[in-house]
């Protein structure tokens, strides 16, 4: 039944119960349709629960009210699909749902990737080779959300039964400083190494 069907104006003073009861009948079925939308019917166990969530996609961010968290569907800059988006109470808003993911469903192993967590952090990860002191760059591309600040970083060297030692320097917003050594000599060696960066 369409939600056109619903009428805002029954009872009026003069309706009689014969003469308004079609109109009745038509709003319990409009309210009926709108309830079984993603909530478990009327006559069924857990009746008024959801079962589902459903976010139409908007065309803008949504306002809320300050001190109120809120949920919705909106198309991402970065991943140029429908993300869920999450509005916190301090009113900072960003895609929870975002990730390598969204623009490469199956990535390869030891590809570079990124996500951002549901609390709002982002994190990074990915694998590169030092010799001696390296400044290491984090991905920049338009599909790939960029740090403002970065709270932690580590490395860890990659390649077994290899005499080499990856040690990270310093970091920062847009990269790492990760110093490639030999493990059992005093020299530099190209080191293989894995790294992660979270920040926001």
């Amino acid at each position: 039944m369409p939600a056109s069907d619903y009428n805002p104006n029954i009872p009026q003073p003069t309706d009689t119960g014969a003469t308004m009861q079609p109109a009745v009948l038509l709003n319990f079925g409009a309210i009926q349709d709108l309830i079984d939308v993603d909530h478990v019917d009327f006559a069924a166990t857990g009746a008024g629960k959801h079962y589902k969530v459903t976010f139409p996609v908007q065309t803008l961010a949504p306002a809320f009210i300050v001190g109120e968290v809120g949920l919705f569907n909106l198309n991402s800059p970065v991943t140029t699909i429908n993300e869920l988006y999450i509005t916190k109470s301090s009113g900072v808003t960003f895609p929870m749902s975002a990730s390598i993911l969204s623009t490469n469903p199956a990535p390869a192993n030891n590809t570079p990737g990124w996500a951002y967590l549901p609390s709002g952090m982002l994190i990074k990860w990915g694998n590169s080779v030092a010799t001696g002191s390296t400044t290491i760059l984090f991905p920049v591309a338009a599909n790939i959300p960029v740090f403002s600040t970065v709270v932690s970083a580590g490395v860890t060297t990659t390649g077994a039964g290899t005499d080499t030692f990856a040690q990270l320097t310093t970091f920062s917003s847009v990269g790492m400083v990760v110093y490639g050594s030999q493990r059992t000599a005093v020299a530099t060696a190209a080191t293989t190494f894995q790294y992660y960066a979270i920040g926001y």
